[in-house]
């Protein structure tokens, strides 16, 4: 079942989730917490350890005292209170055999963070935030291999410094758990006190949910999901135990009596009970005796941490900037992705322009090949200043990742067409297409786009398309040359609103022989690399500068994503303005999308057309109702509408479904018709 189909059906019943997390953080110190052994990956069981972190007789602890720097900082980033100014340890007793003391030493009276809180940002733009219970130090256990007749021990990571961050039961929604444990993963790589490698084991979270009434304060029994180390697992396991209990209200009209531990087998997607869960009271807390009571206020005073660095901080500015959740996201997944965004916004100051523009021109994994941010920025604002193109960019980049001395100065003074030789060419392509020079000086500016594209063929790509298209103008209307290029106030609003009233650049049906190779519901895999022509409807246009995407849906009713580039496209801004519901035809190479833009709610979510020929067939208007919404408007508006109506899954079923019972009533009636007749009797001299 769904995550949200269950959310709903559990709101319906009048109950709520209540849900609690216990993540484990592997500190990323050089030694153990209370040994001098290496914290690291050994190749070797049982290499990394020593009389202390095996738990001898008569051995003494010494405390990291980098551990608890790491932890501080953590505290801050989580805006702590830090009110616990002297820690102390804890032993915490059960017997399991990756224990050799048969208990571990951790925080239970005195944690090193009593308090905090994370905010988090949703998918769509909501936030949320997560209350922490507290946050305390303590020792790994030891890692158990489980071989056919017999269990090995290896003690290599037994001993090294864990967090341990505590929520209170406060997250009320599935998705929401997820999130904030991609929150914490994100804060603490950004610190730099963890790599928090979900594969490695250095972030796992035991998961509690229970259920009860809406409104009520109680808390019911719960059932503890342990080690996940994923968070789609996470999302999975929430969901079939939440599943599972309210399954058992429903047959009982009450909750789960036990409290009981579980794990989720990721395989067959089930959580099968481990033991009933231990109490506080069945570990038999007790202040450890060997490490004396340390005084942490200096390092509270001393360690600051910069809120404008951490991931929510980020989000924050990014989406306030124009920025898709979803893209935020992204950046702050990674900490190098992260800090080359805001160093390099740090010197461009347009956030949406520098996220639109790392987003279309650095792979994933290029972020940490940029060793000078600074560069980076300054070719940045070359674009932005229009004193480059995006070719240009895009060679420079390149050169960067392999070179982080490239002298992208001098490449952009080599290649970069002159002011002169440009301004030749344009008046050549004019003399050359007299007809369409004389619409535009009429004021028809949209057909500038055609003699865009014949400049760049003979200049190619040392000069962008918006530049060229000014010097078009400003050759064809003189008057603005005189003033230096600068509009009158009244020309402006006479363009602006000329710009408004024309609702597409594309006016004209136009009719072709063939309109596709493929349909959407025809394209899979195999088809990699190869030529196709598609065409549809336009469902969704996304601009992202030198980038745009394009939902096309066709009468199979299935979508595949279009990308065009402005490389290919001079007229690319023009394409940009398509409005949902116009008929386009595609012409390109069937790619595979980038990872992190995979779509798994449609079967073509892996795949994308890299397009080179765009046919405009028929551009829609610009509608009064979105058709998602057309069963909330006027009839009088979608009966002129009424097409629009077989867009809407919704609205073509009540279609379907009144055809149907106007026909039965149709026939119904033609039957009591029939039986009503009667049959005239004919008698002798009638006529």
């Amino acid at each position: 079942m769904e995550p949200e189909v269950l959310a709903k059906q559990i709101e319906e019943a009048g109950l709520e989730m209540v849900i609690g997390l216990e993540t484990h953080i592997r500190l990323n110190t050089k030694t153990k917490l209370f040994c001098s052994c290496p914290n690291a990956e050994a190749e070797e069981p049982n290499t990394n350890i020593c009389s202390v972190c095996t738990g001898q007789m008569g051995v003494l602890p010494a405390i990291n005292g980098e551990a608890i720097r790491k932890a501080i900082r953590f505290g801050k980033a989580v805006k702590s209170s830090m009110s616990n100014e002297v820690i102390c340890w804890d032993r915490k007793h059960y017997e399991y055999p990756d224990l050799p003391k048969n208990f571990q030493l951790t925080q239970f009276q005195k944690p090193i963070i009593p308090d905090g809180t994370v905010s988090c940002y949703r998918d769509n733009g909501t936030t949320f935030t997560v209350s922490l219970e507290q946050v305390h130090i303590e020792e790994d256990a030891a890692k158990l291999m489980h071989e056919r007749k017999q269990t090995l021990v290896d003690f290599n990571k037994g001993g090294v410094p864990l967090i341990e961050v505590v929520t209170t039961p406060c997250i009320r929604h599935i998705k929401d758990a997820s999130t904030y444990a991609q929150y914490l993963q994100r804060i603490v790589q950004n610190l730099g006190i963890s790599e928090a490698n979900l594969e490695k084991g250095e972030f796992k979270s035991d998961v509690s949910v229970s259920l009860r009434k809406k409104g009520s304060d109680d808390l019911n029994p719960r059932t503890e999901i342990k080690n996940l180390n994923s968070f789609k697992f996470m999302t999975e396991a929430l969901t079939e135990e939440l599943s599972k209990q309210f399954e058992y209200f429903k047959e009982h009209k009450d909750f789960r009596p036990d409290q009981t531990t579980v794990l989720f087998d990721e395989a067959l997607k089930q959580t099968k009970t481990m033991r009933k869960k231990e109490f506080a009271a069945d570990y038999r807390y007790a202040l450890e005796p060997d490490i004396p009571f340390v005084n942490i206020k200096a390092e509270i005073d001393e360690i600051i941490v910069d809120e404008n660095l951490l991931p929510f901080s980020i989000e924050r500015i990014m989406i306030e900037g124009g920025v898709r959740p979803q893209d935020a996201k992204f950046f702050t997944s990674d900490s190098s992705r992260s800090s080359l965004f805001t160093a390099v916004n740090a010197k461009v100051a347009d956030t949406l322009f520098v996220a639109k523009t790392l987003l279309n021109n650095l792979k994933a994994e290029d972020y940490p090949l940029i060793k000078h941010p600074e560069t980076l920025a300054a070719i940045f604002l070359a674009l932005k200043d229009e004193q480059i193109t995006v070719t240009l960019l895009q060679n420079a980049i390149k050169e960067l990742l392999k070179d982080p001395e490239f002298d992208y100065a001098k490449y952009f003074e080599e290649h970069s067409i002159s002011e002169d030789d440009l301004n030749a060419t344009i008046a050549q392509v004019i003399s050359e297409n007299e007809a369409i020079a004389a619409d535009i000086q009429a004021g028809n500016e949209g057909k500038a786009g055609i003699l865009v594209g014949k400049v760049i063929k003979i200049i190619g790509q040392g000069a962008s398309g918006k530049v060229v298209r000014e010097h078009i103008l400003s050759q064809l209307n003189p008057s603005m040359a005189e003033t230096g290029g600068n509009e009158s106030v009244q020309a402006r609003e006479e363009r602006k609103k000329r710009e408004e009233e024309e609702e597409a650049r594309f006016t004209e049906i136009i009719v072709k022989e063939q309109y596709r190779t493929h349909l959407n519901s025809d394209i899979d895999g195999k088809l990699l690399g190869l030529p196709l022509t598609v065409s549809g409807w336009v469902a969704s246009v996304r601009d992202h500068g030198d980038l745009v995407f394009v939902d096309l849906r066709d009468n199979s009713y299935e979508v595949l994503q279009i990308r065009m580039d402005r490389v290919n496209f001079s007229n690319l801004d023009d394409l940009a303005k398509l409005k949902p519901e116009s008929v386009i035809m595609v012409t390109g190479l069937l790619i595979e999308r980038e990872e992190d833009d995979f779509n798994p709610g449609i079967r073509t979510g892996k795949l994308e057309l890299d397009a080179r020929e765009v046919d405009v067939l028929n551009a829609s208007k610009t509608l009064p109702f979105e058709i998602k919404r057309a069963q909330k408007t006027h009839e009088n508006v979608r009966f002129k509408y009424k097409f629009l109506d077989h867009r809407s899954a919704e609205n073509r079923q009540a279609i379907i479904n009144r055809h149907r019972v106007i026909k039965l009533i149709r026939d119904i009636l033609d039957e009591e018709r029939f039986i009503e007749v009667e049959t005239p009797v004919l008698t002798a001299g009638t006529d």
